[in-house]
């Protein structure tokens, strides 16, 4: 990853504040606010990169250490240089489960949903664990779900141009069949993790139909198109990374007409069930940030945040419960911040000296530019 060329750049646009927020609390830290009173709001700064020949094995080191993708397009957002703090969240099955986030409204949310598609109830499944309750009902009645490669088609072009203007408010020329190729149907991965046409699509399907793993479902790697069909109508897409270790949810397209089903809920508790299914060990909801009304709701999914603590003996988790950063408030008030072992916070302990190092990495620019790259980007 060493040789890989990366670009450092500083955007005045967030899409996630819009640069609402007062203006000493889009700094990351207090010594930063202190630092840049007086010089504006604070910037997006964001390393990326372009990889035609990304390794699903280093994506996936990439996706742990706080990267994200759209299309081809790598990118990690600067935790200490940006308005808005982006956590990767993460979660699996036990910490789903035991941690009790498999709530009442959860419960009658996937009732709701299998209802609706006349999905039968066996009596052994009444009151059943959730993956009791998956193998018996989903996929039944008038739902199905198909795993399909990330290829371009009109049908799916159509279902995210509807949901991008109903849901996103994006006006109708700015949802293109180019748009739609470059964010969800490219990828970064080398030819022999994302080459379909050794993949038996058939195969696959007929084993996650039926429940069972076998060969061609424990061999699939890559990007794919995870479709709903619901009432014999194309209705969904979960655009997913399956890595060699987890399953990385990259964007969840819906048909408006469904909103009623609570789709989003659905599919991420499915992908939960998913990747204990295929054995993988965690599943990456992309990234959380506290303080933005549309993404705080990752957290009733549990699971953990990334935790860039920087402690000489590496005694800092790298990881953090994310119930145990709820209850740390200049977490949910948007600062950024970093966990030790027992849940406090000591982000200004830790990068203090990082801010007094590299003050003018921190300068306001007017419009988006390259720039040069901090020694440190957490």
């Amino acid at each position: 990853m060493d040789s890989i060329q990366k670009h450092y750049t500083k955007s005045t646009h967030c899409g996630y504040c819009h640069q609402k927020k007062p203006v000493e609390e889009s700094w990351a830290l207090p010594s930063i606010s202190k630092l840049m009173q007086g010089k504006g709001y604070c910037n997006s700064g964001s390393l990326s990169f372009d990889e035609p020949d990304l390794p699903l094995v280093e994506y996936q080191k990439l996706i742990k250490d706080g990267w994200r993708r759209s299309g081809s397009y790598m990118y990690k957002p600067d935790m200490l240089r940006s308005c808005c703090r982006h956590y990767t969240i993460r979660t699996n099955y036990d910490m789903y489960i035991n941690g009790g986030f498999f709530t009442k409204n959860t419960r009658k949310s996937l009732r709701k949903f299998y209802n609706h598609v006349d999905a039968p109830t066996p009596k052994q499944a009444a009151g059943a664990d959730l993956l009791s309750l998956y193998k018996a009902r989903d996929g039944k009645g008038s739902f199905q779900s198909v795993l399909l490669p990330n290829n371009f088609s009109m049908e799916k072009f159509e279902l995210f141009k509807k949901y991008q203007m109903a849901v996103h408010n994006e006006p109708e020329e700015k949802v293109t069949e180019y748009s739609f190729y470059n964010f969800l149907c490219d990828d970064p991965f080398e030819s022999k993790d994302s080459d379909y046409e050794r993949a038996d699509w058939t195969e696959i399907n007929r084993e996650w139909s039926s429940g069972v793993v076998g060969p061609h479902l424990q061999s699939l790697r890559g990007p794919i198109h995870e479709c709903y069909v619901i009432d014999g109508q194309f209705s969904a897409i979960s655009v997913l990374d399956i890595l060699p270790d987890g399953i990385s949810a990259v964007y969840f397209i819906w048909n408006p007409e469904l909103a009623h089903l609570g789709l989003g809920t659905i599919s991420a508790v499915r992908e939960i069930v998913m990747a204990q299914i295929l054995g993988k060990s965690h599943y990456y909801l992309g990234f959380y940030i506290p303080d933005c009304q549309k993404m705080v709701y990752k957290s009733k999914f549990g699971g953990e945040i990334r935790n860039f603590g920087r402690a000489p003996d590496g005694s800092d988790p790298e990881w953090m419960d994310i119930a145990v950063a709820n209850k740390c408030t200049s977490f949910v008030s948007g600062r950024w911040a970093v966990f030790d072992t027992n849940g406090k916070d000591i982000a200004e302990e830790e990068y203090g000296s990082v801010v007094a190092a590299d003050p003018s990495s921190f300068r306001v620019v007017d419009k988006a530019c390259l720039f040069p790259c901090p020694a440190v980007v957490p």
